[in-house]
């Protein structure tokens, strides 16, 4: 196994490719990385990677958005083989010791172009399971041209030629235009920007001062006289004979400064090949906090980590899934499989959202669906019948009972009283048929179901005039007692209206029963 041999690299820990490095030579290596050359590249990307900040820092965002997402195992259907393929791989990945760390390896590929991780056995048999997944740094790898096969280099030495490797015990991950390619060369202007800018502060940096003689110096004397104004300007600190002045050059004799420019265009680039487009980061000092340009930066670094969990997850499925699960159940099917991104990339307040919405348009989000979508077990909440035709009746209060505001306040708050009480009768009293509803509702088998529904239909009748006759509470009759008793008050006509009102009102809900199942 690669994870056991000693790498034989440790000159490389004391070659430093930054040091004198030339356009000419970074061209150079860019070229043997085409054609399979990796180690000078690869060992160069390392100390970009460290030294080079705005690539660091792009880089720490994109690992720190790809981590935090979760993973899972799918299964492509509902069936007992299903399952059983889930369960075992789930088992397989949860034995793997360093999983996060292995699919922050293989998102560096993005940088580097191309990463390797190594299936690491217990006992180091490949009949048992995988322990861990260790990543082999790039410069240990060659290939012979653009398709060469891969071959392990363990010197590290710039050539094309290594060991052959069975990469059926390898996870690879290959990128076809990695970020450090442009980070290369747009570190390598900024290097050269940065010293000329450096040249352009110490000429520039100071204002050129100069001593004024006074009109009165002897003659012979001015070098006397230059060397005393140059020991003042040295140090800043002197004293010059009466009459001596000091002049400076104004600032705009220094010329524009064109470095700063140049600079913050390189670190465009590199966000640009890093983001594939420009981050407030670089534009507006709110893009690194809050507001509405840091929540349009953040979603900008998730749906890029959304986006490489993707085809993280193919190389999983690819070249360990689909190992894992011909050995356990050779002959198969593939019915199970790994995904990055499972559960994060659903946002459970847009599912409640459109499941609004789309109850206000007329429809209704299936519950079970709705309940795999957001996660949480759902199930439909029994619904209050709508109130019968003639229900919404005022009767007369009792017209001695003191309230504030007269007759008419007095009505209206005893009309909303006993119309809440008489929702609430109705709810209790009705329950029993709700719930008988709904379990019909739930009767998957549609036998049973046009069963339940028939049984429903026949008791229907008997149902209804039993809870219209008063429930096993009373509560739905106390309730329309206290609507009538104050009109009993009022008088023996408005008691007769407020009757010939309750008669229509058992019509009109019994007819709703009947038409609720029609």
């Amino acid at each position: 196994m690669i994870a056991n041999l000693a790498k034989v690299d440790k000159w490389r820990s004391r070659f430093n490719p930054l040091r004198g490095l030339t356009m000419q030579r970074a061209v150079s290596m860019l070229e043997d990385g085409e054609a399979g050359t990796y180690a000078d590249l690869q060992w160069t990307y390392r100390l970009l990677e460290k030294r080079e900040a705005t690539l660091r820092g792009l880089k720490r965002r994109r690992l720190a958005a790809l981590t935090k997402l979760d993973w899972d195992i799918k299964q492509v259907d509902a069936t007992p083989a299903a399952k059983q393929q889930a369960d075992y791989l789930r088992a397989a990945y949860d034995r793997i010791e360093n999983l996060r760390q292995a699919l922050g390896f293989l998102a560096l590929a993005e940088f580097r172009g191309f990463a390797h991780l190594e299936k690491v056995y217990q006992g180091d048999d490949p009949r048992q399971s995988i322990v861990r997944l260790e990543p082999v740094e790039q410069w240990h790898w060659v290939r012979d041209g653009l398709y060469g096969a891969w071959e392990y280099n363990a010197e590290a030495r710039q050539t094309s030629r290594g060991t052959p490797v069975d990469l059926r015990h390898f996870l690879i991950r290959e990128v076809e235009d990695p970020i450090n390619e442009i980070g290369f060369i747009c570190w390598l202007r900024k290097n050269l920007s940065q010293k000329d800018w450096d040249g352009f502060v110490e000429v520039y940096g100071i204002p050129p001062l100069f001593a004024e003689m006074p009109a009165n110096v002897p003659a012979g004397k001015e070098g006397e006289y230059q060397e005393m104004a140059e020991a003042v300007v040295g140090d800043m600190r002197g004293v010059l004979p009466n009459g001596a002045k000091i002049q400076t050059v104004p600032d705009g004799a220094r010329g524009t400064n064109p470095f700063r420019d140049h600079l913050a265009y390189q670190d465009e680039q590199i966000v640009m090949a890093g983001t594939s487009g420009k981050l407030t980061m670089l534009t507006a000092p709110a893009g690194l906090g809050g507001g509405s340009q840091g929540d349009n930066h953040q979603d900008t670094f998730y749906d890029l980590a959304l986006a490489e969990a993707g085809e993280i997850s193919e190389v999983f499925q690819a070249q360990l899934d689909k190992a894992l699960l011909a050995a356990r159940f050779p002959g198969q099917p593939v019915l199970a499989y790994f995904e990055l991104a499972a559960k994060d990339q659903v946002d459970v307040g847009v599912v409640f959202d459109h499941a609004v919405k789309a109850k206000t348009a007329g429809l209704q989000m299936d519950a079970a669906e709705l309940s795999e979508k957001t996660g949480y077990k759902l199930t439909l909440a029994p619904v209050a019948p709508p109130a019968a035709p003639g229900f919404g009746f005022a009767p007369t209060y009792n017209r001695d009972t003191p309230v504030a505001g007269g007759g008419q306040a007095r009505d209206q708050l005893f009309r909303a009283e006993a119309l809440r009480r008489l929702t609430a009768a109705q709810t209790t009293a009705l329950r029993p048929l709700i719930q008988r509803i709904a379990a019909i509702a739930d009767e998957e088998d549609d036998a049973k179901f046009d069963a339940a529904l028939a049984k429903l239909r026949e008791d229907l009748p008997a149902l209804g005039a039993e809870i219209l006759k008063g429930d096993a509470t009373g509560q739905l009759a106390q309730a329309w007692e206290s609507i009538l008793g104050p009109a009993l008050v009022s008088g023996a006509a408005e008691a007769a209206q407020a009757q010939q009102a309750v008669t229509k009102n058992r019509a009109g809900l019994l007819g709703w029963l009947r038409n609720l199942l029609r």
